[in-house]
């Protein structure tokens, strides 16, 4: 068997068609595989994992692969699909497109992590006065990944594929940034790239997948199978991390423990409960870090909640991991995530000084960098509003803006328009027609 580990590119893989596969880069590593780029932009592949890291010659793929391919998937959805099985090693062919990264980029670690440590350049001047180095990395490398706005949309577009399984009684099952995948610009594609653990959902029994830290309390402690709200709740903790730079559980009982466990008149443990306090946390046994009325596992760091999620959004993160922590018939469906996400990403402007993007219409000022307002353009319609910054001449207006939410075309160009903010003019382009009557737009000034 050749060697197997994050130095193979340029290895050689066939598939059952006879086509051979030159491997790249590895893009993701999760506990159930591997993902290889290759050296076609549109193409990678994926390669399960036994428990010591190596190709699991075990796996029954020829079965999965055609379990997969009967379920009802709704009609272009984003999901890569198996194209082809490997020939002499276990794995499979898949879709990717061209520029591809998982959500995983938006985190600091790896050669990223490296590549800050090594950066011996000055902080930019916002960031000079922060007294934790690795903390401000961090807030440079959330800034250069597009910060909140880029990741509000990334979110909305995923939660709307997972919107769009679960109406077809789907369950993704494993949802975590390494299996959710998005193109290049603010704009950009996301594709959800594992379908290994794809099917209906059962009334009893079924496969219990998920990713350490992201696994629902009723899978962690095995007394249920994957279903939609597990996928609810994977994805809200996916989406408070990359939001908010903390896990929803890791607090100040697991992070100061010495604070809070340990005393003669501590409370004992429930029944079942690991004595680990990370291991306690993923299992629901403490409290949401911004539980609003058990500040015991209060949060420790992190960004304001304020600023990177809209009222709405922190009502989603409140219900799910409060009552949805022990009752998870309570937390909201996918259809309200990819609403809410989508409505915070379009009142959220990036800030020309430092780059990080916050809810310019509640801000006087950048509240990073104290950079003023800039100008910006308020589209409103009776169902929508979206904010459009000043600086930008040729705009789109999305499909969301005139039409109900649609899960699938959310994100079209209904309309496409130039906008200039001095003459405080903005005109269809031709060929789109005229805009709608209850169009309306606010030119809003520079804050002074």
């Amino acid at each position: 068997m050749r060697e197997f580990d994050k130095r193979q590119g340029g290895a050689s893989l066939t598939d059952e068609y006879g086509n051979v596969h030159r491997l790249a880069d590895e893009l993701a590593r999760g506990g159930q595989g591997v993902v290889f780029r290759t050296s076609d932009a549109d193409l990678a592949i994926k390669q399960p994992l036994d428990a010591a890291g190596q190709p699991d010659r075990r796996a029954n793929l020829r079965d999965r692969f055609r379990h997969i391919r009967l379920l009802p998937l709704p009609a272009r959805v984003p999901v890569s699909l198996p194209l082809a099985i490997l020939r002499d090693e276990p794995g499979y062919v898949m879709r990717l497109l061209n520029g591809m990264q998982s959500f995983e980029a938006f985190n600091v670690g790896g050669k990223t992590k490296k590549a800050l440590d090594d950066d011996d350049a000055a902080l930019p001047p916002w960031l000079s006065k922060v007294p934790d180095r690795e903390m401000a990395l961090r807030l440079l490398h959330y800034a250069n990944t597009g910060s909140t706005r880029r990741r509000l949309f990334a979110l909305a577009r995923c939660a709307a594929i997972l919107a769009r399984l679960h109406s077809a009684g789907l369950v993704y099952g494993d949802i975590s940034t390494n299996n959710a995948f998005i193109g290049e610009g603010t704009s950009g594609e996301v594709w959800l790239i594992d379908a290994d653990n794809m099917r209906f959902e059962l009334a009893s029994a079924g496969t219990a997948v998920f990713t350490p830290g992201y696994g629902a309390p009723e899978l962690v402690r095995r007394t249920d199978a994957s279903r939609p709200r597990t996928d609810c709740w994977a994805f809200a903790v996916m989406a408070f991390k990359l939001l908010a730079l903390c896990h929803p559980f890791i607090g100040k009982k697991v992070l100061e423990p010495e604070e809070d466990e340990g005393g003669w008149d501590d409370e004992p443990l429930e029944d079942g409960a690991p004595a680990d306090l990370d291991e306690r946390a993923y299992a629901g046994y403490l409290p949401f870090v911004d539980d609003e009325n058990d500040r015991s596992n209060a949060s420790t760091g992190g960004l304001p909640r304020t600023l990177v999620a809209t009222q709405g959004l922190r009502r989603l993160f409140q219900e799910t991991f409060n009552a949805g922590r022990q009752h998870p018939h309570r937390r909201p469906t996918m259809a309200f995530w990819a609403l809410e996400l989508a409505r915070a990403g379009d009142r959220s402007l990036a800030c020309a000084a430092c780059g990080m993007s916050h809810f310019v219409d509640t801000q006087g000022a950048c509240p990073y960098c104290g950079a003023a307002r800039p100008p910006f353009v308020r589209a409103k319609t009776a169902r929508w509003d979206i904010l459009l910054p000043a600086g930008t001449a040729e705009v789109a207006l999305p499909h969301r803006l005139f039409h109900p939410f649609s899960f699938e075309h959310n994100d079209d160009t209904a309309y496409e328009a130039v906008l200039d903010f001095s003459n405080k003019t903005i005109v269809p382009v031709r060929g789109t027609g005229p805009f709608p009557d209850d169009l309306s737009f606010e030119f809003v000034d520079a804050e002074t």
